[in-house]
């Protein structure tokens, strides 16, 4: 045994070197930021509002060259099918399409159950401009960039809630994609406790940088809670009940079928961006960092949703705001 004690004494002072290097990971605000590549925000960008995606419309066959880039990513990122192969078949205006529904890691229906949503659709071809390509940058390139990217994040680590991402198809025909995907998991019995959905953050709300506003802001405690985690994230918009942003958005699919606490992040407040569904509305026209900012504030927002104990409550049906 005297032989070998040096050299179990050497390996074993190497174990506890190489266990003591691993850094633990940091999950303060600025831990996640920095674990968020602002390339790959821009990326995912980029490329979901190329002409290539036609503009993203489920006729023309834009979404679902949209829909295989996505399907790509989760795999490639280990976000596990929530249906086989992602995909929630439905009908609609004469046409199929499909939104995509991915899960990080095991579903536990004992457990509460997070939506994180957005829309991947946009109008696809048809303006009479030089540029005939509806790209949708902002609306809603930026939303579904950010549900890749928290996705990504959530997938490399293990909570105690389950995480279930949704990608909708035909927000632009009616909300059609959300309507169905809510129904089916009411019809399934799939419970979702409560839901984030995120539309049209690629510009600086004109309250200031790295601030979204919450649709149905009094609807529940959502952003009470939140203003715990992100004190100055979430603001409260006061043309949004006069706009009817509310239900003009995927989130209102799943507060009217299963009654939950379902609310849109955005940051386009009518005032800040003059491109509303129109061609212009580029990907270089974007405020790529304050974009990204968005995207890791919520994500940190999340995680701590996620960690601790919150009561996420439905506190009002009233139609308003």
């Amino acid at each position: 045994m005297k032989y070998y004690l040096p050299l179990f004494l050497s390996l074993l002072f190497l174990s506890c070197q190489n266990n003591s290097s691993k850094t633990k990971f940091d999950f303060t605000l600025d831990g996640v930021k920095k674990q968020i590549s602002f390339q790959e925000t821009k990326r995912l960008l980029f490329t979901l509002a190329a002409d290539s995606m036609k503009g993203r419309d489920s006729k023309n066959g834009g979404y679902a060259k949209a829909a295989t880039f996505v399907a790509s990513y989760f795999k490639e990122h280990q976000i596990k099918p929530f249906y086989p192969a992602y995909r929630d078949s439905l009908e609609g205006e004469g046409h199929s399409s499909y939104n995509l529904v991915g899960q990080v890691g095991a579903y536990d229906p004992n457990k509460k159950t997070i939506l994180i949503g957005a829309h991947l659709d946009h109008i696809g071809i048809g303006g009479k401009a030089l540029d005939s390509i509806f790209n949708g940058a902002n609306d809603n390139a930026t939303g579904s960039t950010a549900v890749l990217q928290i996705g990504r994040f959530l997938a490399q680590h293990q909570w105690n809630q389950n995480v279930v991402l949704g990608l909708f198809a035909d927000e632009e025909k009616g909300l059609l994609g959300a309507y169905h995907l809510a129904e089916r998991f009411k019809n399934e019995g799939v419970k979702i406790d409560y839901m984030i959905n995120f539309e049209m953050i690629g510009k600086i709300l004109t309250t200031g940088a790295n601030q979204v506003y919450m649709t149905g802001y009094e609807r529940s405690n959502m952003a009470d809670v939140l203003h715990t985690i992100t004190p100055n994230f979430v603001q409260f918009l006061p043309e949004a009940k006069a706009y009817n942003l509310f239900q003009r958005s995927d989130n209102y699919a799943f507060y009217n079928v299963m009654g939950i606490p379902a609310h849109t992040l955005s940051s386009f407040d009518f005032k800040n961006y003059d491109y509303y569904h129109k061609v212009e509305d580029e990907a270089d026209k974007m405020d790529v960092e304050n974009m990204h900012q968005i995207i890791a504030t919520a994500t940190y927002a999340i995680t701590q949703l996620l960690a601790q104990e919150n009561e996420i409550l439905l506190l009002s049906t009233e139609e308003e705001n």
